[in-house]
């Protein structure tokens, strides 16, 4: 098992829980990270850290961590909750 902190890092995310998103779909509260179940798009009406995020692919099986209180997704992910 690799002890590396990027694998660190993932053994925490999920440590509050999560919310499984399918189709499109706009969800409110404080979230850490997204894992793509497929293709998703990040749409618009999506707020949190990362800048021109709306638009973006994340692709299926990538994991993209920051700070959100506002999900817009169309496609199918896991958002896990920061607290």
């Amino acid at each position: 098992m690799s002890t590396s902190t990027q694998s660190t890092l993932l053994k925490q995310v999920g440590h509050y829980g999560g919310e499984r998103l399918v189709g499109d779909q706009t969800v409110s509260g404080k979230f850490m990270a997204i894992h793509a179940l497929a293709d998703t798009t990040v749409m618009a009406g999506t707020e949190g850290s990362i800048g021109n995020f709306v638009g973006a692919t994340i692709v299926l099986g990538d994991v993209i961590v920051g700070e959100w209180t506002t999900l817009h997704l169309s496609g199918e992910a896991i958002v896990y909750y920061a607290t």
